[in-house]
């Protein structure tokens, strides 16, 4: 029999991983699969646990939130040889199953887990810290891990909401030297987002004409300081409309690697969890980093190398 490692947060949204682990391991258990379960008791438990065991099995499935994913991500990538990931999204928002095309219907992910096709994704790094599809920093961004769980459980995507309305009155920048390519940036910005993912912070498509999974490039954006409170409603339609190009409040590229200097320490959050607060950043892509399986009738591109 093949050898699964099955990784529960049962805490992630509402719960709902509970009602549904036994179904899940007869499930595996009729594919084949020798199941090894563990729950999560304590942040980056899962990490230490794929570090430790990981190399053993032939699949590792994460069920849980965008943390989750983060923790397992984390420990794969110290492995050399990397089992093939499956992933259930059981969160508040699930950003990078709505970018890939995992269903959040949990009696359709767990089949996916282990019956999808397999998708090679790249993998960010930032400083010695991994993540599957978001790093950021400034306003809204520490919203996720700052709403309580109660609320998302909740409200969802609403909870977001209500606590970003709170955000707007204490508006920060940051003086910042970036570095790209062959670019150099000197300016004060208010957000900023480091992306591989068409889904953040639950605005599904925001980068939805030219997000690639693995293409070895991140999608950067970049907020200015707003000079006024119009501008600020200005930035505020433009989220909401999805629309950056050709607005001088907005810095948008794509690249494989970036460096932020700045005087003062930054709180980054990185795929939706508090990721450290650093006054030096490097973030870089590691291309086609993890196997993932994927719905076989996603709209995504299966890209062969």
């Amino acid at each position: 029999m093949k050898k699964l490692l099955l990784l529960a947060n049962m805490y992630s949204g509402k719960g709902i991983i509970k009602l549904n682990i036994a179904d899940m391991i007869d499930y595996y258990n009729s594919r084949g699969f020798e199941v090894t379960v563990y729950s999560s008791q304590y942040i980056g438990h899962i990490t230490d646990i794929v570090q430790k065991t990981g190399s053993q099995y032939d699949n590792i499935i994460c069920c849980g939130g965008d943390g989750t994913l983060n923790e397992t991500i984390n420990g794969l990538m110290t492995l050399e040889k990397r089992p093939i990931l499956g992933y259930i999204p059981c969160g508040s928002t699930n950003d990078f199953a709505n970018s890939i095309g995992i269903p959040t219907i949990i009696e359709e992910s767990y089949k996916i887990a282990v019956d999808g096709q397999c998708f090679n994704i790249d993998v960010g790094k930032i400083n010695s810290k991994h993540f599957s599809y978001v790093a950021g920093f400034g306003m809204f961004t520490n919203i996720s891990y700052e709403t309580p769980q109660n609320m998302k459980n909740i409200l969802g995507y609403q909870a977001y909401i209500f606590a970003g309305l709170k955000e707007i009155a204490n508006i920060r920048t940051y003086p910042m030297k970036i570095t790209y390519d062959n670019d150099i940036i000197e300016d004060e910005i208010m957000i900023g987002l480091i992306s591989n993912s068409n889904s953040i912070a639950g605005m599904k498509r925001l980068f939805e004409n030219y997000a690639d999974l693995n293409d070895g490039l991140f999608e950067v954006l970049l907020v200015k300081k707003p000079k006024n409170t119009s501008l600020l409603r200005n930035i505020v339609s433009c989220f909401v409309e999805k629309n950056f190009d050709d607005n001088d409040m907005f810095y948008s590229f794509k690249t494989s690697k970036i460096k932020f200097e700045s005087k003062d320490f930054i709180k980054w959050t990185v795929d939706g969890e508090y990721g450290g607060d650093y006054n030096y950043t490097e973030i870089e892509v590691i291309k086609n980093s993890v196997d993932i399986l994927v719905n076989n009738e996603n709209n995504i591109e299966i890209k062969k190398e």
